[in-house]
C-alpha cells in the first residue's frame, strides 16, 4: 500500500504534463513529436473585444457588415480560433489552419484547410513578443503573446495565444541544435548545425574525406 500511494503523485504528474502538450488533431500523425495548444477562449475573447470596438468607430454600422457581426461575428471569432493547430514534426514547426465557417457561414463561405511546415534547416530565429500596448485606436488591451518564426527569406509565422509560448521557443531551438525533445524518444534529427558539427577538421587545407594534405587521391 505504501508503495502504491507513493506512485500516484509521479502518475499523475506525468499525465498532467503530456496533457499540455496534447492535440487530439494529429492523433495517429507518425511524423508529430509534439503538439501545442492555443489558449482558444482568450484568443476568441481578443478577437470579439476588437470586432465590437472596430464597430464603433467611423465609419461605422455599414448595414451588412452591422449584421453580420451582430448575427455571425462571435461564432465566426470562436471556430477561427479553433481552427489553429501547432507541431512539431520530424520535417519542422507544423501550423494548421483547419477548414471552418466564415462570412454568413453559408457552406460557400467556407474557409478552406491550409498547412505550412517551415524545416528545421531553415529556421535562422524563434522568438517571443509578449504583450503591450493597446488595438483599435486604445481602446482593447493587448492580451495575446506572439511567436515569431523567421527564415532568411523573411517572417514565416506569427502564432499568437500559445498557452506557453516560452516552452515551444525552447523546444524548437532543442530541435534546431539536434538536441530532440525531452520525454520524446527518437525525436533527435539531422539539421543544418548538427552536420556542420559532424564534419571532419580541415587540416593542413584539405578535408580528410579520401584525401591527404600532401596530395593524395583527393587533391590534384
Amino acid at each position: 500500500l505504501f508503495c502504491l500511494s507513493s506512485l500516484r503523485p509521479t502518475a499523475f504528474a506525468l499525465e498532467t504534463k503530456m496533457g499540455d502538450y496534447s492535440d487530439p488533431y494529429f492523433e495517429g500523425d507518425e511524423y508529430v513529436l509534439r503538439t501545442y495548444k492555443f489558449d482558444y477562449a482568450k484568443v476568441t475573447k481578443f478577437s470579439n473585444d476588437v470586432m465590437w470596438a472596430s464597430a464603433c468607430l467611423p465609419p461605422c454600422c455599414f448595414p451588412c457588415s452591422a449584421v453580420e457581426a451582430l448575427c455571425f461575428g462571435a461564432a465566426n471569432n470562436r471556430d477561427s480560433s479553433n481552427a489553429m493547430h501547432l507541431a512539431l514534426t520530424r520535417d519542422g514547426i507544423r501550423f494548421v489552419y483547419d477548414k471552418h465557417p466564415s462570412s454568413c457561414r453559408f457552406t460557400m463561405c467556407d474557409i478552406g484547410r491550409t498547412s505550412k511546415t517551415v524545416p528545421f534547416d531553415k529556421l535562422t530565429d524563434c522568438d517571443v513578443q509578449e504583450p503591450a500596448g493597446t488595438a483599435v485606436c486604445c481602446c482593447v488591451d493587448n492580451v495575446l503573446t506572439a511567436v515569431t518564426v523567421d527564415t532568411a527569406s523573411g517572417r514565416e509565422m506569427v502564432l499568437r495565444g500559445l498557452k506557453d509560448p516560452f516552452a515551444f521557443k525552447s523546444d524548437v531551438w532543442g530541435m534546431k541544435r539536434g538536441d530532440g525533445l525531452s520525454g520524446v524518444p527518437d525525436s533527435v534529427v539531422a539539421t543544418s548545425m548538427t552536420r556542420m558539427e559532424a564534419k571532419p577538421k580541415d587540416v593542413g587545407g584539405s578535408w580528410f574525406a579520401g584525401g591527404s594534405a600532401a596530395g593524395g587521391p583527393g587533391m590534384r
